[in-house]
């Protein structure tokens, strides 16, 4: 009261104009307080409706104010936290430092750490983990007291979202790199890591060594046994596979059925041979699936690189000659490229080439095999066959050079070849009087995958003026079908064959995997029993009553059957007394050539065609 009497005193006692300025002075204070006192309220007011939380700490750690936002944050009251340092209640169980560590900790405001963000995963009260965002800055209280300002951000669904699409992002390259079915690595993944390790090999003056591992007879465990079971003889093989390789190789599915095995630093042949008899060893083991004992073998090509090679094809194209060879002598076995192997492998490949040339120019020659009816005594139809005469080398074999073609993917144009072969040659056969012979060529899988098979059959069938009902396809009964359903199956093409009026006939039949399946499933026309039952029909009991089964089934189904490698007389009478009518080998004719075809069927003409054709 006395200070405010004296202040009143001192006011009259001034000037005017001293009063007038003090009037202004007195009212810049008030309306400074009045800013100070809005800016506090608003400050207030953005801490605690802030979404963010916020909380104030003295330099030891001990909270001094935390917002709502932080409150909830920590799932924690005011009361809970105040007056206690956060690394006492924040942090994970296993985490939460000792008192000891607690008490001796303090802010470093010099510390650049402090500087950025920070994360950090916390702990709520009800135990739940979540990630917190912490930035920290210093301020300095009106009484300069520094304190420790934390704004934190829950940002759990932030690192949940960027930890799915890491896990994304990492699934999608391992995808990309790696087999679905093995885990294995693919294809692509094995090329670039060879070529690594080849490239590291050839600097270090080293050698790494490859074996391609392919499976025998595959496709009978999953014609017998269905494909969940190929699938686990897959697996199988990984593993076998995985066991067997040293630290450092690589292990890849290159294939339906293939893998690789890629083994740096091997210097000796000898060791090479040593893993891949272990491999093989380990893959011949059996395994239970579905209560079944299933075996499988393989067989195995290696290759050891030479000093600088730096091409993991050259090497693999080495491996898979060796591969071939393994196959060729009886396949479930190991064998190892060297000097003998490289050597045919370059004639090969020059063969390979001369074969490419002469699919491409059109110079291979076809015969045409006839078909005879027993029953008529006279000839029904030809087969043509496709030969490759050799500038140099003479006559190859298709045996030979067949398996070359279907490796170097030629077999689509060869057929194609045949085909037109085939109806220029039914046209010529309608033109000298033989329009009561058929014709007939092979097609393969290649041939029936071809999407203008079909089409330029009927084109050039229509362009010949060919009876349709005259010219047939001859499928390999081992083929791989799939199903009528499937619109670019091989089924399919042979559904659409017969519904455009061809026939077709699968070909070997009797040695495949599921003949009878085929004939329940496919449209065909009839079957052509493999050589290998014909030639042994009149000694070994178990044939006999195999083709009299054969022949049996196709007359109650109402297909056509023609035994195929008739060499005499009394096989055809074994196979007239069986119901068989339609032979086709040497008895009858060796394969004629366009030129002497004509011939040959102008002397079926002049007398009985049985004694003429054993004579």
């Amino acid at each position: 009261m006395l200070g405010a009497t004296f202040l009143l005193g001192s006011l009259l006692l001034r000037s005017r104009a001293e009063n007038k300025a003090l009037s202004v002075t007195l009212r810049g204070t008030r309306r400074d307080l009045i800013r100070q006192l809005r800016e506090a309220e608003h400050f207030r007011m953005a801490c605690e409706h802030a979404s963010d939380g916020i909380v104030i700490q003295t330099l030891d750690g001990i909270v001094v104010w935390p917002n709502p936002a932080y409150c909830r944050i920590m799932g924690r009251g005011p009361e809970e936290m105040i007056g206690r340092n956060p690394l006492s209640y924040a942090l994970p169980k296993e985490k939460t430092p000792s008192k000891k560590e607690i008490k001796a900790f303090r802010y470093d405001p010099d510390d650049p750490t402090f500087d950025s963000l920070q994360l950090f995963e916390n702990r709520r009260k009800n135990g739940e983990l979540f990630w917190n965002q912490i930035s920290i800055s210093f301020r300095k209280s009106t009484a300069g007291e520094q304190h420790a300002i934390l704004i934190c951000r829950d940002v759990t669904q932030q690192i949940q979202q960027e930890e799915r699409l890491r896990e994304a992002r990492n699934k999608l390259a391992h995808e990309a790199t790696h087999d679905s079915l093995t885990g294995l690595s693919n294809r692509a993944a094995f090329l670039d890591y060879t070529a690594g390790a080849l490239e590291a090999a050839a600097g270090a003056s080293n050698w790494i060594g490859l074996l391609h591992v392919d499976l025998d007879h595959f496709k009978a465990i999953n014609d017998t046994h269905g494909h969940s079971a190929g699938d686990a003889a897959l697996i199988h093989v990984a593993g076998a596979l995985r066991a067997e390789v040293m630290a450092g190789s690589l292990v890849a599915r290159v294939g339906g059925d293939e893998f690789v095995v890629v083994l740096p630093e091997i210097r000796r042949v000898e060791d090479l041979r040593d893993v891949a008899d272990r491999v093989a060893r380990r893959v011949a083991d059996p395994f239970y699936w579905n209560d079944r004992l299933i075996s499988v073998s393989c067989s195995i090509g290696a290759a050891l690189s030479t000093e600088g090679e730096t091409d993991p094809n050259a090497l693999l194209l080495q491996a898979d000659f060796a591969l071939y060879e393994a196959k060729t002598l009886g396949r479930g076995r190991a064998e190892i490229y060297d000097e003998a192997l490289h050597s045919r492998h370059v004639q090969q490949s020059e063969r390979a080439s001369e074969l490419a040339d002469a699919v491409d120019t059109g110079t291979l020659d076809h015969v045409f095999q006839p078909i005879f009816d027993l029953d008529g005594q006279k000839v029904i139809g030809l087969e043509t066959l496709v030969r490759w005469a050799h500038p140099e080398a003479g006559l190859i074999g298709p045996d030979d050079f067949l398996p070359i073609a279907d490796e170097l993917g030629l077999m689509g144009a060869l057929d194609l070849g045949s085909m037109s072969k085939a109806l220029e040659q039914k046209h010529m056969l309608d033109r000298t009087g033989h329009s009561e012979l058929s014709i007939s060529f092979n097609a393969s899988s290649s041939l029936l995958a071809h999407p203008e098979f079909v089409n330029r059959l009927v084109w050039g069938v229509e362009a010949g003026g060919l009876a349709r009902e005259q010219v047939a396809i001859e499928v390999l009964e081992t083929t791989a079908f799939g199903k009528v359903t499937e619109k670019s199956s091989h089924a399919a093409t042979i559904r659409d064959l017969r519904d455009a009026g061809f026939k077709v006939y699968l070909d070997d039949f009797g040695v495949g995997y599921a003949g009878l399946a085929h004939l329940a499933e496919l449209a065909v026309s009839g079957v052509k029993i493999d050589r290998s039952l014909i030639q042994n029909v009149r000694g070994d009991d178990t044939a006999t009553k195999i083709v009299r089964k054969i022949i049996e089934l196709c007359n109650d189904l109402g297909l056509n059957v023609v035994a195929e490698g008739v060499e005499d007389r009394q096989t055809a009478d074994v196979l007239l007394n069986m119901g068989c009518t339609a032979v086709q080998g040497y008895w009858i004719s060796r394969p004629l050539s366009a030129e002497d075809l004509p011939g040959w069927l102008a002397a079926q003409k002049i007398g009985p065609a049985l004694r003429m054709i054993s004579g």
